[in-house]
């Protein structure tokens, strides 16, 4: 019995709207993780729990604060870690292997009666093709966090 020869009709082609995979090549996914928040002093004159929230990012960009209602109250030595960590800031970027993004990362404390304090203003620089920890430490107030840069095909 002869062996049977199949005839390649189609040419290699990606489907509609796919793209090749040389396009992919220095497309990344800058993602920055809450891993936990503590308060090391109180914030508060009367004692109160201390009103967190965070903004990251430049200001058309991002969509507000995290959380978008309320706010992560905690009272001294009192450390707050979500179970997977929140996505405080997620963007695609098209840049070189081994280059650096810099995010703007603010904590502010709310206060009724009076303008919200910024307590921690900080750039972080979000390394591209790895992953990174950063642990800010600032008006008695402890950040971990944790900085992505890896790179996706999307």
């Amino acid at each position: 019995m002869g062996r049977r020869v199949v005839k390649k009709v189609y040419k290699d082609t990606y489907a509609r709207g796919q793209r090749d995979s040389k396009e992919f090549e220095d497309r990344f996914l800058v993602r920055i993780e809450l891993v936990s928040i503590k308060v090391l002093e109180d914030r508060d004159l009367l004692g109160n729990e201390s009103e967190l929230y965070f903004r990251v990012g430049e200001r058309p960009s991002y969509s507000g604060r995290i959380p978008n209602r309320g706010s992560i109250n905690l009272e001294k030595n009192e450390v707050f870690q979500p179970p997977d960590g929140i996505t405080l800031y997620s963007e695609f970027r098209d840049a070189p292997r081994g280059g650096v993004v810099q995010v703007p990362f603010h904590v502010f404390e709310r206060d009724p009666g009076k303008n919200d304090d910024k307590i921690i203003d900080h750039d972080l620089a979000v390394p591209l093709g790895s992953s990174d920890y950063k642990v800010i430490t600032q008006n008695s107030v402890k950040v971990k966090l944790k900085l992505s840069g890896l790179k996706t095909r999307y």
